[in-house]
């Protein structure tokens, strides 16, 4: 199945909408959506992040309608680059805010690294096979858990030009997971909520003097002793640690007696067990990355509660050991996980972070160079 989607602003400048149904290696119908300008210099293949996702990413946050994927759309193609991405399997655009995505649970649980990468190299295949794509420039774009998977991708393939890497891991799911869950995505927010992020804690004056008021939203009612649980006079990752300790004991737990119930009814993002522990067991990806001598691009903002910035370096420091100068790592102040994506919607400003992004896409379609992997 192939749909053809024209708007009055795509055709007055050349931008086309390609949708299309492709089969993955185990037969599974992948919903592909390609937004490509009149003349394609590249095409960025992106990689979607953990959880239930669709081409479009339609959302409602605080009474803003919007589709993630527009500004993406948008931005590559005012830069002469493709934009393609795809339905996460078993995923299908909704109506149903504020997600609007409806889950097949037969076809979401198909869902786990080994077919999301095996899914990235079939799109890669399909897109460099069509005539408008058969000589641009392919990079593979990942956020979040597609920036883990898209190196596992790149090292099979012999004609993909580059890697763009957000909100980047360095460690193992099961390490991202127990950082996560040990109060370090607590005290990165904690930090950045109350002013803190060079002294890295929070003490009682801190919190009482509330410099961005967010108290009477996010903590009405409670204490400063209520938090600072181990009652040192301040609010250190330990004390989110042991606020957590019940809660991240079960969410292990249920992985592994692959609790899939548990963890739909219990944890914020859909996972499941098989997910997981394909991610605990899956190699290094630095040593992914260490195989790729095409050029390799890191984007990582300084308050990303997702993942540890403070492990960022280790990545760094391999490809120095290992005699390799194809890597570039970008740092963000006050940049989130998604590299302050929503400072878009509310206030219409790109922020640095996805500008950076952008323009070191485009510049590297635009750069010489054939693109081949060691």
């Amino acid at each position: 199945m192939v749909n053809f989607c024209f708007s009055f602003w795509e055709r007055n400048h050349m931008r086309q909408t390609y949708i299309a149904q492709v089969k993955a290696h185990d037969n599974y119908k992948l919903e592909v959506k390609i937004d490509y300008p009149g003349k394609s210099d590249g095409i960025v293949i992106f990689c979607h992040g953990s959880g239930p996702n669709t081409y479009d990413n339609p959302r409602e946050i605080e009474g803003k309608h919007f589709n993630y994927f527009d500004l993406f759309a948008d931005e590559f193609c005012r830069r002469s680059l493709a934009f393609c991405r795809w339905n996460t399997r078993g995923c299908a655009v909704s109506n149903h805010p504020p997600d609007f995505v409806a889950i097949d649970r037969a076809g979401y649980e198909t869902y786990c690294p080994a077919t999301s990468i095996q899914d990235i190299i079939t799109v890669k295949n399909y897109v460099k096979a069509l005539p408008q794509f058969r000589y641009a420039k392919i990079l593979l774009m990942g956020i979040s858990e597609g920036a883990t998977l898209a190196p596992f991708a790149a090292v099979q393939c012999d004609d993909i030009a580059g890697l763009l890497l957000a909100g980047f891991s360095y460690g193992n799911m099961r390490d991202t997971l127990n950082w996560q869950l040990s109060g370090g995505s607590s005290m990165v927010n904690m930090c950045k909520y109350f002013d803190c992020r060079e002294k890295g804690f929070i003490e009682k004056e801190d919190f009482v003097r509330d410099k961005y008021n967010v108290r009477p939203t996010l903590f009405q009612d409670i204490p400063f002793e209520a938090l600072d649980i181990d009652g040192d006079g301040k609010l250190t990752q330990r004390d989110f640690a042991l606020q957590l300790a019940e809660y991240k004991r079960e969410v292990f737990e249920a992985i592994e007696r692959n609790d899939d119930t548990w963890l739909r009814e219990n944890y914020p993002v859909q996972i499941t067990s098989k997910w997981c522990k394909e991610h605990f067991a899956l190699p290094n990806v630095s040593a992914m990355l260490s195989r790729l001598s095409v050029p390799i691009y890191i984007f990582q903002g300084e308050d990303d509660a997702n993942v540890p910035i403070t492990e960022i370096h280790h990545i760094h420091d391999d490809f120095h050991r290992a005699g390799k100068s194809n890597l570039r790592i970008f740092t963000f102040p006050k940049h989130d996980h998604d590299l302050n994506y929503l400072h878009y919607i509310f206030n219409g400003m790109l922020s640095e972070g996805l500008h950076c992004v952008f323009d070191v896409a485009q510049a590297c379609c635009h750069s010489q160079g054939n693109g081949e992997h060691q």
